[in-house]
């Protein structure tokens, strides 16, 4: 849904709660209502919160708390600061004076309410600076190196700040495009999948809040869910085909989130009223954050887990919280080193953070489970005691079979990585295993049907599949039975485990 300008208010004032600007909120949204009881346009009233909303940045990065003490000589500093620190905000006299005419606008509002003295200021800055022919901006030493040195020294709001607030509107409009483009058409089967994946064989999204659960879903969609096609997560797959269409600010925003990881967290102590001190669960790193809005008394018992900016800085996009014990927090942490286990028996050489960033669903549905369901096991441990047949390089695998592989993948609709672990699972069986392939479509339906049902896929109708290729199901099942023996499979196998395979594995009795 398209945001109003109320709306874009609140964020920006959600987003700036720790620096408390000196005009507040009610000003601003009386100021904008008064406007459209006077007919102005929705479009027309963004526009009019933009200009105010430059004056507010400028003002909070350099600390000034009196709009009656800022000097004509100030003014004409105002402009050329934002020329230099606002996309977008450039120094012609069409740009100026317009700036100038709603700053003259909201001051007359503010005089009017008595929140400030005089508008002599102002409106001489105004005439002085940009009623001319062209722009005059007046010049005072002293002034500029005033704000300059306040500028130096100033840690009340800072570049990374700046950059966090100004670009609110381009973050809107980037989403927007991704949005957008990911409800095509041909991601539709993508789209799909996600859905079945984040809700869970239980689905049970009816018991979350509408917006809360599309949040949630779309943090997971963008940042961790993989492509069917081609293995990338959609905002790397964007960037790489969408990239150049983007604007500048824009193209900056999706560099910084493609530089975010998902992150699990809890708050280890206050720090002061604005920040707190947070700890990974899995590493142990610290780092701050600002303080969210909870109960101080409930604030130590939350665990949090989303996306947060690798330098550990600010949170972005959607982060869930949720009520638990220091001895079920532990208990989280067990199961999902388990997990990461349970994935370095498929890849051996992988690090938690590879883990996360497969499987960082399983990590969301893990800590969801053992929070909601109470269930005692979550992750299968007998795949972690028992032992599995070495494979040493012997015979290259038949070709004939990987080749067709490929073309069943992308008929029943599964993913890139599966087809990968489909061909690991042919190596593998002729290394273990002399094989005469005289019916290379056989061997591949059947590599599908053991992958299938390894996995618990059950969307796959083996006889439609046999009849529609023209093969014996007894066949298939022969040769399904020969892959089960030779490669000692068992259900969710870890070598060969996939990640819808993953996600089922953890809701299975």
């Amino acid at each position: 849904m398209k945001k109003n300008v109320y709306d874009q208010v609140q964020i920006f004032y959600d987003e700036a709660v720790v620096w408390e600007p000196i005009i507040q909120q009610e000003w601003v949204e009386g100021f904008l209502r008064q406007k459209a009881w006077q007919g102005i346009s929705d479009d027309k009233l963004k526009d009019t919160w933009h200009q105010i909303q430059f004056f507010i940045l400028y003002l909070t990065h350099f600390n000034n708390e009196n709009l009656d003490e800022i000097s004509l000589e100030e003014y004409s500093f105002i402009v050329k600061w934002l020329s230099e620190n606002i996309s977008g905000f450039k120094i012609t006299l069409k740009s100026v004076r317009h700036f100038f005419s709603i700053l003259i606008e909201f001051y007359t509002y503010l005089y009017t309410k008595k929140m400030i003295m005089n508008l002599d200021k102002i409106k001489e800055a105004a005439q002085e600076i940009s009623g001319g022919k062209k722009i005059n901006l007046l010049k005072s030493q002293s002034i500029i190196e005033g704000l300059k040195s306040m500028e130096d020294v100033s840690d009340h709001f800072d570049d990374k700040v700046l950059f966090g607030i100004v670009i609110g509107e381009a973050v809107e409009s980037l989403m927007l495009k991704l949005g957008k483009y990911f409800q095509q058409q041909e991601f539709t089967e993508d789209f799909e999948r996600a859905l079945y994946l984040y809700t869970g064989p239980f689905d049970n999204a009816a018991e979350e809040v509408e917006e809360d659960f599309w949040l949630g879903f779309w943090d997971y969609f963008l940042f961790d869910y993989h492509l069917l096609e081609n293995d990338l997560k959609p905002l790397e797959y964007f960037s790489t085909t969408c990239g150049e269409r983007l604007t500048p600010d824009e193209y900056k925003i999706l560099q910084s989130l493609l530089g975010s990881s998902f992150t699990v967290f809890y708050i280890n102590k206050i720090i002061s009223q604005d920040l707190v001190e947070c700890i990974n669960l899995f590493t142990n790193e610290t780092f701050q954050l600002p303080t969210p809005d909870f109960n101080y008394k409930i604030l130590k018992n939350l665990l949090f887990f989303g996306h947060i900016f690798s330098q550990g800085l600010v949170m972005i996009n959607y982060v869930t919280s949720l009520e638990v014990s220091i001895n079920l927090r532990k208990r989280i942490k067990d199961e999902v080193m388990r997990q990461n286990e349970i994935f370095m028996i498929q890849e051996p050489k992988a690090t938690l953070v590879d883990f996360f960033k497969r499987h960082a669903l399983v990590v969301r549905h893990t800590i969801n489970i053992l929070v909601t369901l109470a269930k005692v096991n979550v992750t299968p441990l007998s795949q972690l005691e028992r032992s599995y047949p070495i494979i040493k390089e012997k015979r290259i695998a038949k070709e004939s079979v990987t080749s067709l592989l490929h073309n069943l993948v992308v008929e029943y609709g599964l993913s890139r990585f599966d087809e990968r672990l489909l061909e690991k699972m042919w190596y593998d069986f002729c290394q273990l295993s002399v094989v005469n392939v005289r019916k290379p479509e056989n061997w591949a339906v059947g590599l599908l049907l053991a992958y299938a049902q390894i996995n618990g896929v059950i969307n796959i109708a083996m006889d439609q599949v046999a009849e529609k290729k023209g093969i014996s199901l007894a066949s298939i099942y022969k040769i399904r039975t020969q892959l089960f023996d030779v490669l000692q499979l068992e259900n969710f196998d870890p070598r060969y485990l996939s990640e819808d395979g993953f996600v089922i594995c953890l809701f299975a009795e």
